[in-house]
């Protein structure tokens, strides 16, 4: 069985999200770029998904979840959680945003 990625509906709208930004600020080619470091980072990791770091989250219930940076976007964190035979997109953040405070205000 191969490594797999599922990115999840708030990842996914954070991509399009980060894209357009990048798109509008940048150039078409720049927003297109970033969608397939993307995907690149997201099978990476899906083939080793400890490769990430944790965190300093306070909430127990995401103890699990990992942060790894898209490459060629160092300021562009993955948010992902390992699963069996891959991982779970969970969300795609700037950096300079506070994640615990966006999981507590999410519910996540």
């Amino acid at each position: 069985m191969s490594a797999r990625y599922v990115i999840r509906p708030k990842a996914d709208d954070d991509l399009d999200e980060h894209a357009f930004y990048l798109a509008e600020q940048a150039g078409a080619a720049i927003g297109h770029k970033f969608l397939i470091a993307a995907h690149e980072t997201f099978s990476l990791i899906a083939t080793q998904p400890e490769m990430g770091w944790h965190p300093h989250l306070t909430h127990p219930a995401v103890s699990s979840l990992r942060l790894f940076r898209i490459s060629g976007f160092q300021q562009v964190l993955v948010l992902y959680a390992p699963v069996k035979d891959g991982v779970d997109i969970i969300r795609v953040i700037h950096g300079s945003r506070d994640i615990d405070a966006l999981l507590r205000r999410e519910g996540i």
